[in-house]
């Protein structure tokens, strides 16, 4: 397989968390066969030694820091990130690539705030490969043009979410939007199911991230060091980066309690054991989410305000803009944690890492089929809810959450409903197929289908498999009298092409805008028949 590489960097101004997040995706991908390099520039704080314990990293040469007389700010201050012009920071990358002797890439993937098409469109020319190489972009800003056939936004801004990258990407590139897609270790996913929602405030985490440059570290263990919190257990984080580990490690030494953790390979177990985060707006803030842990949030950086702002509308995190007002948040949060744990869980189930891959690689067979649980409601108003599936519904509504919750909870318990999630060898849920049986009067049942796929695993063969598999499980539980239904609309091109290649054919339409499409059940379960109905 040709190589995946990565450009990201760390630093002590720009923080760990597009290292971090791009090493987990490296992970997922190299567990699937693919080979890895990064191309890292060398500053203070960079994580180049971290990284190559696991991969080839090729260290871009250090330039002099850029001085200022002003604070910078937005694309002044990202482009100083970069420390150079993109067309010499590309210059650097392919001058590497060549000393390395790697000269063509399946995929290149960047995330830096510093980058943009013009970069995309210089690596993609340099690297000269045939075919081309394909592009991700990692982004959480929104504010400048790509030249890429995937990306990737995992976070959250409500209703505005799908809408953020209209004319900055090309219009083939496929977009993964929103937290389902976090880069998250596989430990998430594992624990997702198994954490309790909480309801008694115990326990506190507090972490800030890599560096944490402002020290709210301290801040938050001061707070917590007033005599009506002064009960709490307390897990304090330090990051890779963190310059203040003597003042932390003087305040935890104060405090009863209190437990200082040194940079942790995973999060996911004092996450676990906690009641209530505080901490910043960045990449953790998925993670808390995956594991349903209330959260206090104070962001340390100006591009986490948005989507914080965002979650706290929701309902999903206490955001506080001044760490002064921890004390009197604290002293009022215990009520609301039940209600934020519940909902903020349901932002993410952990799979975003194997999702992403997947889109990369294709999905990992053979597929599986289970029922749907009480486990699947939120990823399934995910799925409906998604813009192309709305498109293509005979009602472009979005689903209020109250209305799927009361149609979901009927169908559990409905005789007259079947619903399947199709997911992976590794058991990453990528798609669904629901029966739902008619009784009209006709000589054979009619179970109508509805059947979508994750943005991640489309153009992979997923819906054809998932169907077929789907009508098995429809044979097997109703019988082969059941007749199969699907009405399409006439433009979803995409729908009808599915159902005819697996055996269904087209019968008088209900109207002139919908194709309604049949299929009797075989004697032989893996091949259905053709039935003019």
């Amino acid at each position: 397989m040709r190589p995946i590489l990565f450009r990201c960097d760390a630093s002590l101004q720009i923080g760990s968390g597009h290292v971090m997040r791009c090493r987990t995706l490296a992970r997922e991908l190299r567990r699937r066969g693919a080979e890895i390099s990064f191309l890292c520039r060398q500053q203070p704080g960079d994580l180049i030694e971290l990284l190559r314990q696991e991969f080839q990293v090729l260290a871009l040469p250090t330039l002099a820091a850029v001085a200022s007389s002003s604070p910078l700010e937005g694309r002044a201050l990202y482009a100083a990130w970069l420390g150079c012009s993109q067309q010499q920071d590309a210059a650097d990358c392919l001058a590497a690539l060549k000393q390395a002797g790697i000269n063509s890439a399946q995929w290149l993937v960047v995330d830096h705030y510093g980058l943009d098409a013009s970069w995309e469109g210089a690596m993609r020319e340099g690297l000269g490969s045939e075919p081309p190489p394909q592009l991700l972009v990692i982004d959480d800003l929104a504010d400048r043009p790509h030249s890429c056939d995937l990306l990737l936004d995992q976070n959250f801004f409500g209703a505005a979410t799908q809408q953020r990258y209209g004319g900055l990407v090309p219009a083939q590139c496929r977009q993964l939007l929103g937290p389902q897609y976090a880069l998250l270790g596989p430990e998430y996913a594992l624990f997702h199911p198994l954490v309790p929602p909480r309801t008694e405030l115990r326990r506190v985490l507090v972490f800030f991230g890599g560096v944490d440059p402002a020290n709210y570290t301290c801040q938050a263990i001061k707070a917590l060091m007033v005599p009506e919190l002064a009960h709490l257990a307390v897990d304090v984080v330090l990051g890779l980066q963190c310059p203040h580990r003597q003042a932390v490690e003087s305040l935890v030494a104060q405090r009863p309690h209190t437990t200082l953790h040194g940079p942790l390979l995973s999060l996911a177990g004092v996450i676990s054991r906690a009641d209530l985060a505080i901490g910043a707006g960045g990449a953790t803030t998925w993670e808390r989410a995956c594991l349903g842990l209330p959260s206090v949030v104070l962001p340390i950086a100006a591009n986490q305000l948005p989507f914080s702002e965002a979650l706290a509308a929701g309902g999903l995190i206490h955001l506080l803009l001044d760490p002064a007002d921890l004390v009197s948040e604290l002293g009022t949060i215990e009520p609301h944690l039940l209600a934020q744990s519940q909902n903020c869980q349901g932002l993410t189930d952990g799979w975003g890492a194997q999702r992403l891959a997947t889109a990369l690689l294709g999905v990992e067979r053979p597929l599986r089929l289970k029922p749907v649980s009480c486990a699947d409601e939120n990823l399934l108003l995910r799925w409906a809810n998604d813009p192309q599936v709305r498109e293509r519904s005979f009602s472009t509504d979005q689903i209020t959450a109250d209305a799927h919750h009361n149609w979901f909870q009927a169908g559990l318990v409905s005789s007259d409903r079947l619903q399947f999630i199709g997911s992976d060898n590794q058991g990453c849920s990528l798609g669904q197929v629901r029966f739902d049986r008619l009784a009209d009067g006709e000589d054979s049942p009619i179970a109508v289908i509805d059947i979508s796929v994750d943005r991640s695993a489309q153009g992979h063969g997923l819906g054809g498999e998932l169907l077929r598999l789907a009508l098995v499980a429809l044979e097997n539980t109703w019988g082969s009298a059941v007749v199969a239904q699907a009405d399409v609309l006439e433009s979803n091109q995409a729908s009808r092409a599915l159902f005819v290649r697996s055996g269904f054919s087209p019968v008088l339409p209900p109207s002139h805008a919908v194709i309604r499409y049949r299929c009797h059940l075989a004697a032989s379960p893996s091949s259905p028949t053709n039935t003019a109905g």
